[in-house]
């Protein structure tokens, strides 16, 4: 089974990696164009619901493939935990948000097996693509939104970690569309939509609240309703006896590969000390942080406000997947519909290269984390240094994997930075920004 999901993964990544390069490079069809965006909305919703649940259907009753990953390791012995009246962080371990496991119990009581909860994230990650194309409409034209939205149609590893894996970035990637449609206009809406991500979910999302605390008007207002939230549920399991820091400790233990400190472990022999390494991170995220921030403080428009607070966004993402020790390419799908919005904006300036970085990023995404546990056999930076000199083919391509995934973190970081810095007071001629001036439906 392995084997097949490893080769499966291969494929599926390489074959819509080329799709992919397809749809960015080509203009939008006519009769594509042609479309209000009202039969855009609904042909896209039909087909991408249509095409993730044939995946679905396809993998798990035509193949009979079994579930597993996170879905079987934690999500629902997790929630057959909670059914059974334990309690998140005292009865029992888990990294998750303190009430992830009370909402895959819910989905559990409706039909007790794991394909339940895949189809909900299914249907979560359906329910976020109209959320995340009316944003974008905010700040950019109809032809570019509607490019984003086809690169999102077959990105593969939204396709396969939500249709095959389960992985609950589904519900995030809902929680934040809504939050983000939100912003600047219903604030407590967009405050309390966030806070449930780190509620409901897991508590990385929380990295975006500097971007969208800044990108709020009534900034008082959104916080208080992201906070408050917050306050309750967390307050509630603490006061039931329950470590809710328990989760962020056990995330905060875990190495994994996909990021800067492993491939330097991988290259060096050896792995940077924990405080070097610590160090390093707090600097780069709190440089990004400033950089962000302040290129959205200076924009004028509403337009070039959502576009900075959207490209400070992935900013911070990216450095988190590349200093943190414990990373993974699956956490895009928290906002992967932002990251397509960019390719397809650069795609629509003629900036080729960062094309060919996104379509690298899309054939190296999906497989590259199952290739380590298996057949690699989850081996460490420096263990991976020593297969290597041992000359193990299958180390020397995992090597390779990681070298490529990181330069196409990197080269998109460095895009994206270039697009945050761009001066905010350009008109569109002049820095090639196709964004609507005013805000958009």
């Amino acid at each position: 089974m392995a084997l097949r999901n490893l080769l499966l993964r291969f494929a599926f990544g390489g074959f819509l990696a080329v799709v992919s390069f397809l749809v960015a490079r080509r203009k939008l069809p006519k009769p594509v164009a042609a479309w209000t965006d009202q039969q855009f909305d609904r042909i896209l919703f039909g087909v991408y619901g249509a095409s993730h649940f044939l995946l679905f259907f396809t993998a798990f009753f035509v193949l009979h493939q079994k579930p597993w990953t996170d879905i079987i390791a934690f999500y629902v012995p997790q929630a057959h935990s909670v059914m059974h009246g334990l309690v998140p962080y005292r009865d029992f371990d888990s990294s998750y948000a303190p009430l992830n496991p009370y909402i895959d119990a819910l989905v559990l009581r409706l039909h007790d097996s794991a394909l339940s909860i895949l189809a909900f994230q299914i249907l979560c990650d359906l329910l976020s693509v109209p959320f995340w194309t009316r944003f974008l409409r905010r700040y950019m034209n109809e032809a570019t939104v509607r490019k984003a939205a086809l690169l999102y149609l077959v990105q593969p590893l939204v396709f396969y970690e939500i249709c095959i894996d389960g992985k609950n970035q589904g519900l995030i990637s809902l929680l934040l569309g809504i939050s983000f449609w939100a912003v600047a206009r219903r604030e407590i809406l967009s405050g309390f939509s966030v806070s449930l991500t780190w509620i409901l979910v897991k508590i990385l999302p929380i990295m975006f609240v500097p971007a969208l605390f800044i990108g709020a008007r009534k900034r008082i207002r959104w916080m208080m309703a992201a906070a408050v939230p917050s306050l309750i549920v967390y307050g509630a399991f603490v006061l039931k006896g329950a470590d809710v820091t328990e989760g962020l400790r056990k995330e905060g233990n875990m190495i994994t590969p996909q990021n800067l400190p492993y491939l330097f472990g991988a290259l060096t022999g050896f792995d940077l000390p924990k405080i070097v390494l610590s160090l390093l991170s707090l600097a780069v995220i709190a440089v990004v942080l400033v950089i962000t921030i302040r290129a959205q403080l200076v924009a004028k428009s509403d337009a070039a406000k959502l576009w900075k607070m959207g490209l400070g966004v992935l900013l911070i993402l990216f450095a988190v997947l590349l200093m943190n020790k414990k990373s993974d390419t699956s956490y895009l799908g928290m906002c992967f519909f932002l990251l397509c919005g960019f390719i397809a904006f650069e795609s629509d300036g003629g900036r080729k290269s960062t094309t060919w970085l996104y379509v690298l990023l899309s054939i190296l995404a999906l497989p590259i984390a199952s290739f380590w546990y298996w057949p690699l056999k989850q081996p460490m930076g420096p263990q991976l240094h020593t297969l290597c000199r041992a000359g193990d083919r299958l180390a020397w391509s995992m090597l390779l994997m990681q070298t490529l995934l990181a330069v196409s973190y990197l080269g998109l970081a460095f895009k994206i930075l270039r697009s945050v810095r761009q001066d905010a007071f350009e008109s569109v001629e002049e820095s090639g920004a196709r964004l609507v001036r005013g805000s958009a439906s």
